[in-house]
């Protein structure tokens, strides 16, 4: 694959180049198990290659924070492994035969797998902690809206039953008072009657 600067991860490894990172590693990292030691030369010589533009990227291999990438010099059978943290450059291998180059590729490819594992579900733990609050926040958007239909039902239940015992209490008075009517009117529909018959009894003795 031939060398190309537009590719993100040739122009990342060139803008380091470019402003003088250190190509030694961050000395917070910590070192990889079985890593050999990166030499000044090799790193001077592959900052050099990156500035001239004379490497190829030949494999690159991303696990979470961490990256592999394994390059190629374009005159020359010698072949790098570079390793990067958060897209910061970590280490650089030297080799100058292919074998060995993809040989230490494969293995630090699996080995920042290994130790991106714990970032990885870290972040699947977070997103799950994430979406867990949305669903709690939610939850709790969908409780209040439910409180508060529930106490405007119970408010509306109350004003109801307020209006049931108004309603019933002037049925049962307007019961009395119907009750005390229908004696008056009994009471005088009786009065009538027996003035009535009286008046009825006082002309039939008049007129013997």
């Amino acid at each position: 694959m031939k060398f190309s600067m537009k590719r993100p991860l040739c122009a990342l490894l060139l803008g380091l180049a470019l402003s003088g990172a250190a190509w030694a590693g961050d000395s917070r990292m910590p070192h990889a198990p079985g890593a050999p030691a990166a030499s000044a030369s090799s790193l001077l010589e592959l900052k050099q290659r990156l500035t001239a533009q004379t490497v190829r990227e030949l494999r690159t291999s991303y696990n979470g924070d961490y990256g592999t990438t394994l390059l190629l010099a374009a005159d020359a059978p010698v072949f790098y492994v570079a390793l990067l943290h958060q897209k910061s450059l970590w280490r650089v291998l030297r080799f100058s035969a292919l074998a060995p180059a993809e040989q230490a590729y494969v293995q630090f490819s699996q080995r920042s797998a290994d130790w991106a594992d714990d970032e990885i579900r870290l972040q699947a733990l977070n997103a799950q902690s994430q979406a867990l609050e949305r669903s709690k926040q939610e939850s709790e958007a969908r409780l209040a809206v439910l409180n508060n239909d529930m106490q405007i039902m119970q408010s509306e239940q109350a004003r109801i039953q307020q209006g049931r015992l108004v309603a019933q209490s002037q049925a049962k008075a307007s019961e009395v008072e119907r009750r005390a009517y229908q004696i008056q009117l009994d009471n005088l529909k009786r009065n009538i009657r027996q003035l009535e018959a009286e008046l009825g009894a006082a002309g039939g003795s008049a007129g013997r």
